[in-house]
């Protein structure tokens, strides 16, 4: 399968000449299989870009649209996903059911415009909401699988597996805190355990934690952390906080990597990088 992050940065977007490398657009993954399924999950402003390169496909594959959880900034970009203008276009959506519950009742179904200048009628895709997220799912050859969140409001973290291979996509998880209907470390630990590539939030720096906890966003050396007691190889920080720049997402990915060899994980360490394309074989 191959991966591709189209926007990285955690909160609100960040544009500007101090996030040109990591990016500043908000969560947005692509996950396609061998066979072209396509599966996007979230659609925080990096959708926006996605969007644009998938309309020139004259003959486009179904797009299957996974919500984690209803903050805005992982839905601020759906209005400005080009197929879902497009006839051609067909658009399923699974995923936490008060993510799909907020565009429907605030962008499908409001008629007065106050949030934004189109509403149902404007789109032309074919565009299907699936209530409930069953898990496992299975979609083209992908078996998705699903971990209730640490967060505020809670959601849905995802684990891709084609065969052996495994990717998961844990954002907005705060590994520190356990919240009303979310996981617990073992839970975690367990979701996590056999995969390649391990996707987490770390938008915060231990210094900065206490400040934030309860707020529903990990550390670095919480994810090193759970990465290493689960066995994971390689792992992708991401959900930047929009007041890191990219010297700042360096100096903090280098320190993540001389934290795990300090506690002699045998762990590689990356940040998620926007147009960054991983080939998971």
């Amino acid at each position: 399968m191959r991966v591709t992050f189209w926007g990285t940065r955690g909160s609100i977007p960040a544009p500007g000449p101090g996030t040109v490398e990591v990016g500043g657009n908000t969560t947005c993954l692509e996950v396609v299989s061998d066979d072209g399924t396509r599966i996007v999950v979230d659609a925080g402003t990096g959708i926006r870009v996605l969007g644009l390169e998938l309309v020139k496909d004259p003959e486009p594959q179904p797009i299957i649209l996974l919500l984690t959880h209803s903050h805005w900034d992982h839905l601020a970009g759906f209005t400005f996903f080009a197929p879902a203008y497009h006839p051609l276009h067909r658009i399923s959506v699974y995923g936490n059911l008060t993510a799909m519950n907020v565009l429907q009742r605030d962008i499908f179904q409001r008629l007065d415009n106050r949030y934004f200048p189109v509403n149902m009628d404007d789109f032309r895709a074919e565009i299907v909401f699936n209530p409930g997220m069953p898990s496992p799912f299975v979609v083209g050859g992908i078996r998705i699988d699903t971990l209730n969140l640490n967060h505020p409001g809670n959601g849905f973290a995802y684990r891709f597996s084609i065969g052996s291979r495994k990717v998961a996509f844990i954002t907005d998880n705060e590994i520190g805190k356990r919240y009303p209907g979310g996981n617990t470390r073992d839970d975690i630990e367990r979701f996590c355990r056999g995969v390649d590539i391990l996707i987490h939030d770390a938008q915060y720096l231990p210094a900065e934690i206490s400040y934030h906890r309860g707020w529903g966003h990990s550390t670095y050396e919480e994810v090193v952390d759970l990465a290493g007691a689960s066995g994971v190889g390689e792992v992708y920080l991401t959900h930047h906080d929009p007041e890191r720049d990219d010297d700042a997402c360096r100096r903090l990915l280098d320190n993540a990597r001389r934290y795990a060899a300090d506690k002699k994980f045998d762990l590689a360490c990356n940040l998620a990088m926007e147009g960054h394309t991983i080939d998971v074989v």
